[in-house]
This record gives C-alpha cells, structure tokens and sequence, in this order.
C-alpha cells in the first residue's frame, strides 16, 4: 500500500526536513484573520474545501470504488458543536440529517457530506475498505490517501483541481497494530494504567463486533458490559469502579 499526501500545501514551500514555510490558514477557526497581510475569507475556504472534496471523489472513480466503510469514528461532540453560535457560518441541513456509525457503508454523496465534516472538525473518522483503500484527515487541513497506486493521470487531475498530490513514506498499515486496554477510575479524567493484549487480533474484535470484512477491525472503542466480552480471556471487568477503553495502536514504519 502506498501513501499519498493531497493539501493545498504547495510542496514547493517546504524545506528541506518538510516544514511548510508558508503563513496560511489550516483550519476553518481561523477564517477572518490575515495571513501575509491577506484576510483569509469564507469563499476561500469553502473554494479549498471543495477542491479536497472533488479531489477525493476524483480517486474513487479513477479506483472504482463506489462506497468506504466509516472506520474509527468520534461524533460524540457532533450535535453540541452544530448547536455552537460561531460555527454557524459552517453548518449544513444535511449534516444533523446524516445517520453516521461505525462500518457504515456509505455511497459518493454520504462521503462528500462526510468529508465535509471531518474538515469542519464536525466529527472525525476515517473512511476505508480493509486492505484495499484508506482516507484519512490529519491536523492543519492534511488529507491522506491510502492505495495500492494512485495513477499518474489522477493525480495531473488532482492538481487541475488545485491541490498537490506528495507520496511519502507510509505511516503505518493497515494490517499491523497492537491493541490496548485502558483503565482509568469511573468517571475520572486520567488513564490509571493500560494492558497489551498479545492475543488479540483484528480478526477477534471483527468477528466479537459483528464488523463487515471491508472493516479493518483496527479502531479504537470504548469497552461495555455488551462488548466485553471479547477481551473476557485477557481481563476480568469491574464496570461499577472502573471504566474502560481499547485503544489501538498502529505500527508505524
């Protein structure tokens, strides 16, 4: 698998260890301030963002691909920052219609509206097909691509749109991680302490969630008395004292 870097970042403005040398804005909260002594206005972002989007549906069709499962997915916060006066500019209908869980399968226009969101910093998730194509968001309006081979003429069609494609090292894969058990107090803020659990596997957390094989099974979860059962081998629960959470961790290169 190979990994792709596609931002507005020009990478022609790095140095020579990647740092981007550049002032400019890298996420929707900061629209209205001035950069280089230009004022970074709502039409520049929403003009960004549809290039991020078009670019990724660019690849899907280029890859045949028609749908992405949601994977890892944190909406917890979703419906608290709809209702927050200064994202208002940055709200859509569709976005409190939108029905989002784990392992969804979701088609070209749940993805847009999903991208959309991710970029807001509305949720955040990765969408992905096990073993086949991963698309993920990273900090200061970083987009990844995950795939065998994103094709020279996809990515001459990524930069018509705008936007400049990088292939860098992989980060990790999808197939390699290790998976933790984090305990920490009933209703404190601290991990107290985390448990390897060397027999576990992506196959054992698929099969125990009753996850589609295009999930990875490689996400983080919090752990319930209807969950936990997949881990009885490992760790005996105490819900009433302790909660509890899996965390996985992937191998990275």
């Amino acid at each position: 698998m190979r990994d792709y870097r596609i931002t507005k970042y020009n990478p022609k403005n790095r140095n020579e260890s990647g740092h981007y040398l550049i002032d400019e804005w890298t996420e929707p909260e900061q629209i209205g301030k001035s950069f280089n002594g230009v004022k970074a206005s709502k039409s520049d972002y929403f003009a960004t963002e549809e290039k991020y989007v078009l670019s990724i549906i660019e690849v899907l069709k280029s890859l045949s691909i028609s749908h992405l499962r949601v994977v890892d997915l944190d909406n917890n916060y979703t419906e608290w920052l709809l209702s927050q006066r200064e994202k208002a500019w940055l709200r859509e209908d569709v976005f409190s219609e939108i029905e989002v869980f784990e392992d969804k399968s979701v088609g070209l226009s749940e993805i847009e509206t999903i991208i959309r969101m991710n970029l807001r910093h509305f949720l955040s998730c990765r969408l992905e097909i096990n073993n086949k194509f991963g698309l993920r968001f990273g900090f200061d309006f970083y987009m990844y691509v995950l795939c065998h081979e994103l094709p020279a003429e996809v990515q001459d069609k990524i930069h018509q749109i705008g936007l400049f494609v990088e292939e860098i090292e992989p980060m990790y894969l999808m197939d390699r991680c290790d998976f933790y058990i984090q305990v920490s107090k009933k209703g404190g803020e601290f991990v107290d302490h985390e448990i390897l659990l060397k027999k576990m596997t992506r196959k054992k957390i698929k099969i125990g969630l009753g996850l589609s094989a295009e999930h990875p099974g490689n996400h983080s979860f919090k752990i319930i008395p209807k969950n936990s059962v997949i881990f009885i081998d490992e760790l005996q629960f105490d819900f009433d004292k302790y909660e509890y959470y899996l965390n996985c961790d992937k191998i990275y290169w």
